[in-house]
């Protein structure tokens, strides 16, 4: 499985150039990119054991269904669906959904590899509450997965991957027309994000404005309320109506820790590099989900308490079972 965590550093640069990021954004953005591929390379030659064999079948479809029944439940209680009148997705419970993507993503990607088909239906059922993320999340997961399946079975073609990236093309624009907005208003979104980072590199501090509060309020805020991490970058650009924008993937990292956020790259990169090589159904469901959660973070930003959770879950297994292998090596 080993190559697709570069297409976040490529996709990156790719899209603050795409952008017209200013010189000095595309520099500090370069580095913070080759950062993130020195981390692939390095994680990739670290061994570790998978040793999540002990998950069972049953607790991915317990989560799985358990996520449709809360979207069933949003529903009901809104007596809408957000995704034909996008107006009242704002009404859902940010906490419960949280929970459906926590729940919902990695399960119906696990149920995938495990050979469940009705676990494609997922990302057709949590787009009704009208948000693209976790469609686009679940869309690449599935079809990462499936590449490296087809890819290791030696059966992919170039039709397989035309398919897969017209599929979430169609999905995303789809969405994307039914709520309204016009295929030209995703190309804003690129300026517009690239810009606001040029602002954050430009004006925020070479060694860090919040010193780390940005990311922090990605867990804080689901508890206690107050500031996201989107919200600061707001307040950080003086836009104080309650909006909230996205930073890219380097933005919050360098809000908070200035240039030091290379060293978040390249841990970044070290967890991709290490977790490519997961074995177990269990493991591959987080390397998958976590794998693209950093593609659509490359404009989201990575800021999110269930995304946390996914990531040191992963960094959690990898670690484990790079410490049972070195005490293996030890006891010999």
């Amino acid at each position: 499985m080993k190559g697709l965590p570069l297409l976040i550093p490529v996709a990156f640069i790719a899209f603050i150039a795409a952008g017209l990021a200013e010189l000095k954004t595309l520099a500090v953005g370069t580095a913070f990119a080759i950062a993130i591929v020195l981390g692939i390379y390095w994680g990739d030659g670290i061994g570790w054991e998978d040793g999540c064999r002990k998950f069972k079948e049953e607790y991915a479809v317990w989560a799985f269904w358990g996520s449709v029944a809360i979207i069933g439940v949003q529903l009901l209680m809104l007596g809408k669906v957000p995704l034909l009148d996008p107006a009242i997705r704002t009404h859902l419970n940010p906490r419960l959904t949280a929970l459906t993507y926590f729940l919902g993503i990695p399960s119906s990607l696990y149920l995938f590899l495990r050979g469940k088909r009705y676990s494609l239906v997922y990302p057709f059922i949590v787009a009704l509450y009208a948000y693209r993320t976790p469609v686009l999340v679940d869309l690449l997961a599935i079809g990462s997965a499936y590449y490296e399946r087809l890819r290791a079975e030696g059966r992919l073609k170039p039709v397989h991957i035309a398919a897969i990236a017209l599929g979430i093309l169609l999905i995303g624009a789809g969405m994307t027309l039914i709520r309204g907005q016009s295929a030209s208003s995703l190309w804003t979104r690129v300026q517009s994000s690239t810009s606001v980072l040029d602002v954050i590199v430009w004006r925020g501090d070479w060694a860090g404005t919040y010193g780390g509060e940005l990311q922090w309020a990605g867990i804080a805020s689901y508890f206690r309320g107050g500031y996201s991490p989107r919200g600061l970058v707001a307040k950080f650009l003086y836009v104080h109506t309650g909006a909230t924008i996205t930073p890219t993937l380097l933005g919050g990292m360098y809000l908070d820790f200035g240039i030091f956020a290379i060293l978040e790259g390249f841990l970044l990169g070290l967890y991709y590099g290490m977790i490519q090589n997961a074995r177990d159904p269990f493991t591959m469901s987080l390397y998958y989900t976590t794998l693209a959660y950093g593609m659509v973070g490359v404009e989201t930003g990575i800021l999110d308490l269930p995304v946390y959770l996914l990531f040191l879950t992963g960094a959690y297994v990898v670690v484990r079972g790079w410490w049972r292998r070195r005490a293996g090596r030890e006891a010999v």
